[in-house]
C-alpha cells in the first residue's frame, strides 16, 4: 500500500550560478507543494500504512525551517533547485521514517520532480 500526504510552503531564492542580468540570479519566490509519499503494510491494529498526524510530527519542523525564508541562506540548499529541495528533505526525513517511499516538489504551472532515495 502506498500513501501519500501534501503540504505546502512558500519561500523565495535565486540561482547563483546564473549571469547577473538573467531572471533566475535576481531573488524570487514560488508556492511549493509537496508530496510525501510512504509505502507499507497495513498495521492491523489501526488499518493504516502510518498516522497522518506522527507523519505530521516529522514533516512539518523541517517545513518550518524553509517555509516563508530565502532557500540559499539554509544550510544545504545553498543551490536551491526542486531536486536539492527534495535531497535535502529526504535526507532529513529518511533517519525517522523508514517506508520514505517519494518525495515530490511541484512548483505549480511550472513543473517539478520526485525524489526516490540516493
Amino acid at each position: 500500500m502506498i500513501i501519500f500526504k501534501k503540504y505546502y510552503f512558500d519561500a523565495a531564492h535565486y540561482m547563483p550560478e546564473f549571469k547577473k542580468n538573467h531572471k533566475y540570479k535576481k531573488v524570487h519566490g514560488h508556492s511549493y507543494e509537496i508530496i510525501i509519499k510512504l509505502k507499507g503494510e497495513l498495521d492491523p491494529k489501526n488499518n493504516w500504512v502510518m498516522d497522518l498526524e506522527k507523519l505530521d510530527s516529522f514533516v512539518n519542523p523541517e517545513l518550518s525551517k524553509i517555509d516563508h525564508s530565502i532557500l540559499n541562506e539554509v544550510k544545504g540548499l545553498e543551490k536551491p533547485t526542486s531536486e536539492n529541495i527534495a535531497k535535502w528533505l529526504w535526507q532529513k526525513l529518511k533517519k525517522k521514517i523508514h517506508n520514505l517511499e517519494s518525495i515530490e516538489i511541484n512548483r505549480p504551472r511550472i513543473g517539478g520532480c520526485i525524489f526516490t532515495g540516493d
